[in-house]
């Protein structure tokens, strides 16, 4: 009888663990017992959260429908990451881990009504989509880092990740992207993307500090170019 019961105990824990990697597992970088990683895979999903509300956002100030705020919501979301990974002929993230999706459809519904009952400000739109290109710019820096291409090649997928969500929003909604603007975008994910990779290089840091150090750049570079309306030069021809 005693057998039994443990048998069951045992079985009951194994479905328990079964259960919980096959809702949220971690990405296949390194193992699921890594701090690191752990540390990764949640800013991953802040970022597809804050991500797809900039992109319900975005379409409450275009007036669409229900069905476009949760398009818009999950292309931004996912899109920068879906380039990188095609790019880098490696398995599409949401494709492999599908609850991405999920997550980035249901906080579009969830965000779709409560925008209709609220005053939101553009302001808010800019703020979501600081905080989404900084988490997303180093998680796909890092991502790359981890798979052994150079530092250039990681900063250069980095920013892609962290931009091309807002790229593919922007177009959508009939916007100029915010990356093509003059304002201080992807220069903020630039730096970040440097930064991390400089003080991963130095070995002189843990890694989850790096990560923080890197995201907190980011974000406050961007967010400083929205409080103080800071810009690039932008092109000019003539005398005009």
């Amino acid at each position: 009888m005693r057998q039994l019961t443990l048998l069951t105990t045992g079985l009951r824990l194994n479905y328990l663990q079964v259960s919980r990697n096959a809702i949220l597992p971690c990405p296949p970088i390194s193992g699921c017992n890594d701090d690191m990683e752990e540390l990764l895979h949640w800013f991953d999903l802040i970022g597809i959260a804050v991500f797809a509300f900039s992109g319900v956002l975005a379409a409450g100030h275009k007036q669409m429908d229900l069905f476009g705020a949760v398009v818009l919501a999950c292309v931004t979301a996912t899109g920068g990451g879906t380039v990188r990974d095609i790019i880098l002929n490696i398995p599409v993230f949401w494709l492999e881990h599908t609850y991405y999706l999920w997550i980035a459809a249901i906080t579009g519904v969830v965000s779709f009504y409560l925008i209709r009952y609220l005053r939101v400000p553009m302001r808010l739109l800019m703020v979501a989509d600081a905080i989404g290109l900084a988490v997303f710019v180093v998680i796909g820096t890092q991502k790359v880092l981890e798979m052994g291409y150079s530092a250039t090649i990681a900063i250069v997928m980095g920013v892609m990740t962290g931009t091309f969500g807002g790229v593919i929003r922007d177009v959508l909604s009939g916007d100029i992207p915010l990356l093509l603007r003059r304002e201080i975008y992807a220069t903020a994910a630039l730096t970040g993307a440097a930064v991390l990779v400089a003080l991963d290089a130095s070995g002189q840091l843990p890694r989850e500090l790096v990560v923080a150090i890197a995201v907190f750049v980011t974000l406050a570079i961007r967010l400083a170019a929205l409080r103080w309306n800071l810009s690039a030069p932008v092109a000019r021809f003539g005398q005009d």
